[in-house]
Order: structure tokens, then C-alpha cells, then sequence
């Protein structure tokens, strides 16, 4: 048998095992500690199989960023069982930015996400759902109904950003006190200006 070479078996690694590993490097040492040779060590393989199934970083992070929007939905779905769904929502956007820092920041404070206002935050499908949960459990109109989202959004994410960074450390009853109480005046302002309106 001289001169036969027999080459090494290729090691099959499956996707959802790389991509795994990139969600738990990511969840601990947040997207800039995330890279090839990292995966290929903590998978016991050599980059090869990592390039093989995403050709390159960019594919498996955008690969990795819809797993990780899959997740945070979970979260939310979580939320909408609140006995005020519309608040469910709000503290489960807190919840997943104190318990997943990385993840949150990833999908929430990186220049994965690109808006230019807040409004374009809500143009989604899903956000429509929202807006017309918020109308019928309020009687507000539509434009009112989009308003009072997108500012309770706002405050939401700036708690959620606050919370993700350790620069603040509220309790949940604190928290659910504060969107309650911030929903209600919003509620009570747009109530008046449709009154004023009719």
C-alpha cells in the first residue's frame, strides 16, 4: 500500500452546535469576544467546519442575532400572560436586559439595530398587534394608541439600557410601579386630548 495517503475525516459539526457556542461566548463575554478560533476551541475542532458552515463572521453573527431575537421573543411571550399584557411586555424587556446583559446589548445597543426615529421602531407586524391591543384596552384611537407605545417604549428601553450597563438597580416592584404609573398619566393625557378633540 505504499504511496496511499488516506485523509483525516472532516469533522461534521451541525450549525445549531456552532451556533450554541457563539450564543453562550456572546451571553458571557458579549459579541466582541465572539470569533472563530473561540468556537473551534470550545467545540474541539479547528476553524475549518466553523468557516464551512458560514463562510465568513458576518453570515453566522447575522446567523446568531436571529437566534438571539428568537430567544428575547420567548421573553416576551412570557410577558403578554401578565394580567396587564401591554406592562407584561415592558417588564419582560427589563427582565431580559438584567438577566442577559450581552444578549440585550447585542440586539438593543449595537449598530445591528438601525432607526432612524422611534416610530420606525414600531412598524413591524408585531408592533401593529401591539398598538391595537393598547387601543382596544384603553378606547384610545390609533395615532394615540402608536404615541402612548412609543413612549412608554422609550422609557422601557432607557430603564432596560440602565439596567444592562449595572447603572441602576431597581427592584421589580419598583420598576412595575414606575410603567404603571408613567402608563396611566400618558393614558390620562391622550384620553383628554381626544375629549378636547370631540
Amino acid at each position: 500500500m505504499k504511496g496511499l495517503h488516506t485523509m483525516p475525516p472532516k469533522i461534521k459539526i451541525k450549525e445549531d452546535a456552532i451556533l450554541d457556542v457563539a450564543l453562550e461566548i456572546t451571553r458571557t463575554s458579549g459579541i466582541e469576544g465572539l470569533n472563530a478560533r473561540e468556537i473551534a476551541r470550545i467545540l474541539g475542532c479547528s476553524i475549518q467546519p466553523v468557516f464551512r458552515t458560514f463562510q465568513n463572521m458576518d453570515n453566522l453573527k447575522t446567523a446568531l442575532y436571529q437566534k438571539v431575537e428568537d430567544y428575547f421573543n420567548t421573553y416576551m411571550q412570557d410577558g403578554m400572560n401578565h394580567r396587564i399584557p401591554f406592562l407584561g411586555m415592558g417588564l419582560a424587556y427589563i427582565s431580559f436586559a438584567s438577566e442577559e446583559k450581552n444578549l440585550f446589548k447585542l440586539l438593543f445597543m449595537s449598530e445591528a439595530l438601525h432607526v432612524d426615529s422611534p416610530m420606525d421602531m414600531i412598524s413591524g407586524d408585531d408592533n401593529q398587534e401591539v398598538i391595537e391591543m393598547i387601543a382596544g384596552m384603553t378606547g384610545l384611537n390609533h395615532d394615540h394608541s402608536k404615541k402612548l407605545y412609543v413612549d412608554i417604549w422609550l422609557l422601557t428601553h432607557g430603564i432596560a439600557s440602565l439596567v444592562a450597563t449595572n447603572q441602576c438597580h431597581f427592584s421589580h416592584d419598583e420598576i412595575e410601579a414606575i410603567l404603571m404609573d408613567t402608563f396611566k398619566g400618558y393614558l390620562n393625557l391622550f384620553t383628554m386630548k381626544e375629549e378636547e378633540q370631540s
